[in-house]
């Protein structure tokens, strides 16, 4: 992961984004109608989601997008599903896949309630999209932001932001001992995953 510097606190990038200038970058959330747009430093995200996860009702789903030329820049993905989940199989998955879903510069991936139309979405750069439409969890929501330090702001700072032409941002797959979320469609079948479409 590499560091930076963001308002008070350190700010990290995932393993698979390199980015030169990330001036500004912090943990903070931008709160919007039906939900939140969020960034949060790459060491804290995998908690931070275990956490998130857990104000979800089940039954959850997992949901992963790979771009079908294997990099950022493609307009094209596949999407798989992992459908009707409890807390505990969404708790275990990050634990194991977590660091992958983390460190990878070119998915995209995200939880959601099969019934509730809660959902947050890690999108590129791991900016999440968040959609609550209940008010009680908006409110937890809240109290989770302010507990891994996420201060609330007018207009999130989101990498692609600074990326130009002579600092551009570069996005790859992450990989641990010769694995990469392309695999995973194929490792979690037997529990269930299936390819939308």
């Amino acid at each position: 992961m590499k560091q930076s510097s963001g308002g008070g606190e350190s700010f990290m990038l995932p393993c698979g984004i390199d980015l030169p200038n990330t001036e500004g970058l912090k943990n903070a959330y931008e709160e919007q109608e039906g939900g939140f747009e969020a960034l949060i430093s790459a060491d804290r995200l995998a908690d931070f989601l275990t956490d998130y996860t857990a104000l979800i009702p089940e039954p959850i789903f997992f949901f992963l997008e790979l771009p079908e030329s294997g990099s950022a820049e493609s307009e094209d993905y596949r999407l798989y599903y992992l459908d009707n989940c409890t807390r505990p199989v969404i708790k275990t998955l990050i634990k194991e896949y977590g660091s992958l879903l983390v460190g990878d510069g070119v998915c995209r991936f995200g939880f959601g309630g099969n019934e509730s139309g809660d959902e947050i979405y890690v999108k590129l750069c791991k900016v999440m999209s968040i959609y609550c439409p209940n008010a009680e969890r908006m409110s937890k929501a809240r109290k989770l932001f302010a507990r891994y330090g996420m201060e609330r702001t007018e207009r999130l700072l989101t990498p692609w932001e600074l990326a130009t032409e002579s600092t551009p941002m570069i996005c790859v797959r992450a990989e641990e001992d010769g694995i990469s979320l392309f695999d995973l469609p194929e490792m979690l079948k037997a529990a269930g995953m299936y390819e939308a479409g």
